[in-house]
């Protein structure tokens, strides 16, 4: 009998420790999800100005328009946990300061950009978040 209740007593505690570390896993991958979901419409909106290149032959509004795109990079890391965290700040940290440097020929930038977004797709994908990016235009001698 004594068994019994140690056993039950056993079971139920690790019930209890096993739904608290569920809920707070579900509050981290919520907070990911978010950053997960901003990463990628921050990174298309990138991608398709930098495709589109300068309208009218405005390169200075060109440029302003790519480092604001660039800027929304900067907060999401702080907003996410864990790896989906640790790879937004490497991406964060591998920008250029010079957008121009995204888009030129054989761009180790440019490279390090897609490698790194493609870090944080997975990582967001591992943690519950299943991201698409558009294919950023990288350019080749």
């Amino acid at each position: 009998m004594r068994s019994t209740l140690i056993s039950a007593v056993a079971l139920t505690a690790l019930v209890a420790l096993a739904g608290c570390s569920g809920d707070s896993g579900e509050s981290a991958s919520g907070a990911n999800a978010d950053a997960c979901t901003q990463f990628a419409a921050a990174h298309d909106e990138l991608t398709d100005l930098t495709a589109a290149g300068p309208v009218d032959g405005d390169a200075e509004k060109w440029t302003a328009d790519k480092d604001a795109a660039i800027a929304k990079f900067g907060p999401l890391g702080d907003s996410a946990s864990g790896d989906v965290q640790t790879q937004l700040q490497s991406l964060v940290t591998a920008l250029p300061a010079d957008s121009l440097e995204l888009a030129e020929p054989d761009s180790e930038s440019g490279q390090a950009f897609v490698d790194n977004s493609a870090a944080v797709a997975s990582a967001c994908e591992s943690d519950g978040t299943t991201i698409t990016l558009a294919e950023f235009p990288l350019q080749k001698f």
